[in-house]
């Protein structure tokens, strides 16, 4: 009796504990591991961030359709000055005066002034009051002085010249260029977008893949466990009879032989477990040695998800990663041959400038700065460029009709691939239909063999074949089920409904 009491206690003290170790674990579902490889996967950071970049780029292109405003700002230092008179002009205007005074001297020297400035009084009283005048007023001076002046403003101080220009541009028509490059980016940026989603459902199948071989490993592992118990009554139950003279010693050891591989198995699932976690914990981005239990691993049966996967021609357009990229670089392509044949075509552009400039000349030419403005309309016609644009515009036009041979072809596999995956739904049907049925006959074959092996009418040999085929039979109920619920999740990522 007190043996049974400690038997009990233990038995107590080893549940108490289980259920701490069990409590202590984290307990994941198939949500909560695919949302963890979601944001750890280092091809979904970037197939995300090639999203964000597509969408700057745009928003980028929207900027077209306005208004550009740009400044600009020149300073430049000239060696020398500029001069619209040349030296000897310069020098004439500058002795102007002289020169006039010289005109009377040249006049006294003329014979036939002279006998005139002799014989008339009155111009002999005119050129004496001007020479008075002139003399008196100092004329040669003040108008020597007015030539210089002259002489220097024929000369243009350039040697520090400053320029700054404000512009805004808007364009008019581009040849279509604007609309098709935006129409592009919005493609870019769906098609980041479709191939995150491709990337995504990558992981999804990964994670799927992962999560149930532990949930398969685990459940072998029961199945295991069981069947080592299964042995080890077997071995004491063969002890006792061995003791009593009604089994040989070949019995016990055949027995323990396939004890002992049973153990050997137990140990190579418990470290095929501990791995295939460790894998989990990778993709999910948790420390290799997290205590994690799966939802699905403390389920005695796996569910089978009934739901049928329904699709069209159009879904699989719609929802296929691949063939949504496909098109959508189709479209891409027939747009760039637009953009490429809009270089070839008239511009048209409203243009508006306010510059400031020193020296200025909106008053004569001066050192200080003063500004004007102007608006007007830019134009730009190619004219011949030897066939360059032409070539272009074909090669554009190759590279879209490749692409849609590319998607047709692309089209064709996946209804192909799609095809498959339901014929191994079928086929895993139907395994798992044959498996139950081989699971039943063998749990009935192995009561037989024990009530026969109780009452000694069956030998030792005969109950060890019926336990392995017990085993046997439970390890492929295991696989088919696992291999259907897979079949399901490649089926829904074919049709691109893996969500």
């Amino acid at each position: 009796m007190k043996k049974v009491s400690q038997i009990l206690m233990t038995l107590c003290a080893l549940t108490m504990m289980n259920s701490s170790y069990l409590h202590a674990q984290t307990v994941l579902t198939l949500e909560d591991c695919r949302a963890m490889a979601l944001e750890n996967n280092g091809q979904s950071r970037i197939a995300k961030e090639k999203v964000t970049a597509a969408e700057y780029d745009s928003k980028a292109a929207f900027a077209n359709y306005l208004p550009k405003v740009s400044a600009t700002a020149l300073y430049l230092h000239n060696g020398e000055n500029i001069n619209l008179a040349s030296s000897e002009q310069q020098n004439t205007l500058s002795n102007i005066g002289s020169s006039i005074s010289g005109i009377q001297t040249s006049l006294m020297n003329d014979p036939q002034f002279l006998a005139l400035y002799m014989s008339d009084a009155s111009v002999k009283n005119a050129v004496n009051y001007m020479v008075s005048k002139m003399t008196a007023a100092d004329v040669e001076g003040t108008l020597n002085q007015l030539g210089k002046n002259m002489a220097d403003n024929f000369t243009l101080d350039i040697q520090n010249v400053y320029v700054g220009m404000v512009s805004v541009q808007e364009p008019l028509y581009a040849g279509g260029k604007i609309r098709a490059y935006n129409k592009v980016t919005a493609y870019a940026k769906e098609l980041a977008e479709t191939q995150l989603s491709g990337e995504d459902q990558k992981v999804m199948v990964t994670v799927d893949e992962a999560y149930w071989q532990i949930v398969s490993v685990a459940n072998k592992l029961r199945l295991t466990e069981e069947y080592v118990n299964l042995l080890r009554q077997m071995d004491n139950n063969v002890n006792i009879m061995k003791n009593e003279g009604v089994a040989t010693a070949a019995d016990q050891l055949a027995v323990r032989v396939k004890l002992n591989e049973a153990e050997m198995s137990q140990i190579k699932a418990e470290n095929g477990l501990s791995l295939s976690k460790m894998l989990l914990c990778q993709l999910c981005g948790l420390p290799l040695d997290s205590a994690i239990v799966l939802k699905d691993e403390l389920n005695e049966t796996l569910e089978i998800p009934m739901d049928e996967v329904t699709y069209t021609e159009e879904d699989l357009m719609e929802n296929r990663p691949e063939l949504k990229s496909l098109q959508l670089a189709a479209d891409m392509y027939e747009l760039k041959s637009k953009i490429v044949r809009a270089d070839y075509l008239p511009t048209l552009a409203l243009m508006g400038n306010y510059i400031v400039t020193n020296p200025s000349a909106h008053d004569g030419i001066a050192n200080d700065f003063h500004g004007m403005w102007n608006v007007g309309v830019v134009a730009k016609v190619p004219i011949y460029h030897f066939g360059e644009g032409m070539n272009k515009y074909r090669r554009a036009k190759s590279d879209a009709i490749i692409t849609r041979y590319q998607l047709d072809d692309a089209r064709g596999k996946v209804t192909l691939q799609v095809n498959q995956y339901e014929r191994k739904i079928a086929e895993a049907d139907s395994r798992l239909e044959m498996a139950l049925k081989n699971m039943e006959n063998a749990e009935e074959n192995l009561r037989v063999a024990n009530i026969g092996f109780r009452e000694g009418v069956v030998e030792s040999s005969i109950l060890l074949a019926a336990q392995t085929a017990w085993l046997k039979a439970h390890s492929e109920e295991i696989d088919a089920r696992i291999d259907r619920i897979m079949a399901n999740v490649y089926l829904r990522q074919a049709t691109g409904q893996l969500r």
